[in-house]
Formats: structure tokens, sequence, C-alpha cells
């Protein structure tokens, strides 16, 4: 009933409105129709609107039936079980890829290397102090996190004497900037000298020597230096830096890399802000793209810019404040390979970057009540998924201080994960040994637990919750045995 109204409706309206029109142009042009204007104005006209509005209708209905089929049958499968199934594998994302971590590093308060700090963490020696250099509003000495033996003066020499030498004006920045990138030089040279063991770097090298002595080609030379695959420099930077410091940090970061042996022209620098380590981990792994890249950060909160900023905006830690921020700083890294790229690297087999989680609180942990974990939980338990039923993680590394609602969000979301653990043994909480670091926080964390996964031959949850609403979770696997695959 309701098809057949519908279509004496869309007649009535084709008809009426052909009609109507006729009518109107014909009495406003005081003309007088004969017999074809009646048969193609009251008859062809309505016809033609109601045929190609049938037309139109077939046409759209043609092609949604062949968008919704799938592409192919699925193999071995005939009839629709066969087809249904192909059509859903072929509109899945590809899974996300498990990353090799071919080379990890810190810099850090008690210790410039992921075997030391885990040293001095073992030993309980790993905490803040007095600062002797840096004190609150009240005259009082500011507790802190202050890595020992930074050339802050050498770095700003050596930066300064650089941007002269490209021909770059002089930077004027406070003195977290030079710490930072004073840390930033060790961890940058090793994660370089790594990735540099590339057979096609050298290859690359020897073609563009060969070119020059007249022993090869500049043909040859650049398909050699083509075949160097794309280095991907990520640096994860402070937020309040501008964009001039940005560059700066990005081109010196990006010459270091050069410095070691890959070819400058192959090297992709990415400083953007607003980045933070948990979406450009799931990024990489979810990207579908090849990967080598070299993830960075560091930060440095000690100075006097930042220890008067925090107070004035209430932020700072001091006996009147017990929940305020403690500053620190450090320098981590990573260099991050897909299968392909890690099986050409020296060294292997790597510990594996198993699964990426990133997720966000719906509102300062500062303003919820203690042990409210349910986002850190949730991502916890969804990068425990690649590991076999039952299977438990003898470790969890965090970024966590000593604020109280970050030390109970973490420990509620670690013995929701991985009931049996030892809070005092099993869990360690980096952000007392590194302060109040940002991104170079979880990043040192994730280079402790790449050494504990080698260390203990068993697999490592490392959690970041000490930013107010970001959260991240991600599982380091050990190396693969020869005779075993990762889970």
């Amino acid at each position: 009933m309701n098809v057949w109204l519908k279509g004496i409706l869309l007649s009535a309206l084709a008809f009426g409105g052909s009609w109507s029109g006729a009518v109107w142009y014909w009495r406003s042009t005081n003309r007088l129709p004969d017999t074809a204007d009646l048969a193609v104005y009251l008859v062809a006209l309505p016809l033609s609107l109601l045929l190609g509005y049938w037309l139109v209708r077939k046409g759209a209905a043609a092609w949604s039936a062949r968008a919704g089929q799938p592409s192919a049958p699925a193999a071995g499968g005939a009839g629709p079980d066969g087809t249904a199934a192909a059509g859903a594998a072929g509109s899945a994302p590809p899974p996300p890829a498990v990353l090799a971590i071919a080379a990890a590093t810190l810099h850090a308060p008690h210790g410039d290397c992921a075997a030391a700090l885990a040293g001095a963490m073992a030993d309980h020696k790993a905490r803040p102090d007095l600062d002797k250099e840096l004190y609150d509003d009240d005259g009082y000495p500011v507790m802190c996190a202050r890595a020992g033996g930074i050339d802050q003066q050498g770095a700003q020499q050596q930066i300064t004497e650089w941007l002269a030498a490209q021909g770059l004006p002089a930077l004027y920045a406070h003195d977290e900037f030079w710490r930072a990138m004073a840390l930033a030089r060790p961890a940058i040279e090793h994660l370089a000298a790594a990735a540099a063991a590339h057979p096609r770097v050298a290859e690359a090298a020897e073609a563009g020597d060969n070119a020059e002595n007249g022993r090869g080609t500049a043909a040859q030379a650049a398909r050699a230096l083509n075949a160097v695959p794309m280095l991907q420099l990520i640096a994860l930077l402070p937020p309040d830096w501008n964009s001039q410091w940005r560059d700066v940090a990005g081109r010196w970061l990006s010459h270091q890399v050069a410095q070691a042996g890959w070819p400058q022209q192959r090297i992709a620098v990415n400083t953007r802000p607003g980045q933070s380590p948990g979406p450009v981990l799931a990024a990489l792994q979810h990207g579908g793209e090849p990967c080598l890249t070299v993830l960075l950060a560091c930060t440095s909160h000690i100075g006097d810019a930042t220890v008067d900023a925090w107070a004035a905006n209430g932020l700072l830690f001091t006996a009147a404040r017990p929940q305020g921020a403690m500053p620190g700083e450090a320098a981590a890294g990573l260099l991050l390979a897909d299968a392909e790229q890690a099986a050409l690297l020296d060294g292997g087999p790597y510990p594996l970057l198993a699964a990426v989680a990133a997720g966000q609180r719906s509102k300062d942990v500062a303003q919820a009540r203690n042990g409210d974990c349910t986002v850190l939980k949730d991502l916890a338990q969804q990068v425990l998924k690649p590991l076999p039923a039952g299977a438990e993680v003898p470790l969890v590394v965090a970024d966590t201080g000593h604020r109280s609602t970050r030390v109970m969000e973490l420990m509620a979301a670690a013995h929701a994960a991985q009931p049996k653990l030892d809070p005092v043994q099993d869990i360690l909480a980096l952000g007392n040994a590194t302060g109040q670091a940002g991104s170079a926080g979880f990043l040192a964390a994730l280079a402790l637990g790449w050494h504990e996964a080698q260390e203990r031959g068993a697999p490592v949850l490392c959690m970041a919750n000490e930013d107010p609403v970001l959260r991240c979770a991600a599982l380091i696997q050990p190396p693969a045995t020869p005779n075993a695959t990762p889970a």
C-alpha cells in the first residue's frame, strides 16, 4: 500500500509541476500552445522526470550492492559463508607490528645507563634530595633529582659554535634547555652508533667514495644512497620550548646522527609540539609502514625558571605542599625497527615491543579519589593479551613519582593486571629517581624495562601515569630464542 501511495504522489508531483510550469510559461509569454507543445509539456516532460527518477534509484541501488560485496571469496571456501569471511578479512585493519628494540639508552640522576640505574634502585639510593643551588620562595632548598656530571657550559659552547659554523643565529635559552641538550648528547650518540651499524649505510658510504675516486659512477652512488632506509628521528621535547629552541634541537640531534655515519639526506626529523610517548609508539606499531626510528626524549626542570614558574602556579613540592612536583631531568631513547630492518642490524635478536596502548583520563588524577585506576588498568590488560593465558609478568616499571594519587593508581592497576606482584620488590616507580622529567621519564622506564627483560628473560610491563591525564602501557618481551617465536 505504501509503495502504491508513494508512486501516486510522485506521479502527481511530476505531472502537476510540469503542467503548472507550462501554463505559467504560456501565459507569461502570451503564447497559444499547439498540439506539439501540449504533447511535450503535458505528457512527455512529466514522463521523462519519472523515468529519470526511476533510473537514478536503480543505479544507486546497484552501486550500493556492488560496494557492499567482498572483493574475493575466501581461499578454499565456497558459497556465502566463504565469501562473507573474505569480506571481513579484507576490511579488517592490519595487526599491530611487533617492533624490535635494537638499542635503548638513558642518562638520568643516579645512573648514566639502565644497568646503573637498576642497581641504584635495588640499593634504594635512587631518590630526590635537597638541592644546593635551587631555593623556593621561602628560601629553603628545593627537593629535586639533579643528574651529576652534566657539562652544561660545554654543551652550550658546542651548540653555539656549531650554529655559527652553519651560518645560523645564536640561541638564547635558559639553563634547562642547555642541561637537556647536555643530557641528550650521550643518548643520541649511543642510538646513532647502533643505527649506523645498518649494512646499507656502509654500502652507501663505499659507493660514494668509489664515485669520488673514479672507481664507480654517480648513478651507482645515488642508488646505494636511496637503498639506505629513511631513519625517523622523533624528538619529544618539553612543551614549553618555543619553535626556535625546537628547531635548533632537531637540527643538532640530526647532526649527531649524521656524524655517526647515517646519511643526512636519509634522516627525517620530527620535533612537533604536543607529542607524547604513548600515542607516538602506538602510531609506529599500528601505522603499517616500514619502521626504523630513533625515539628520543630529553627534559630538564633543574633551573630557576622552572622553580619560579612552578612556585607561582602552586605546582612545586614544598613542606606545605607535599603533593607538588619535584623538579627532575633525564634523557632516554629507543632504536625501534620492524622485523625486516632488525634482521639487517648487528647484535640481534632483540627485545620486542610487543604491544602498546595509550589512553586518557577524563580529568586530572589529582582530582580523583585514590586508587581510581580504570583507564590504566584497562590499558595494562590490553597489552598483556599477546601473552599466553595465565602467563605471569615478574616486573612492572613505571614513571610514577611520589604523589599519592599516582602511586595508588599504579598499585591498583598493577594488582589488577598481575595480582601476585610484590608491591615493594616487583613494582619500580622510576619517578622517584628521575623527578618530574616529562616524556623522558616514561622513555627511561621503557629503557629500564628493555634492560630487565634481557636480564630476567621474562616480559616486563611498563606504565606511564605521571602526566595529569595521559596514560600508557607497554609490554616488552625478551629476545626470541632461535627455536621459539614471540607470543
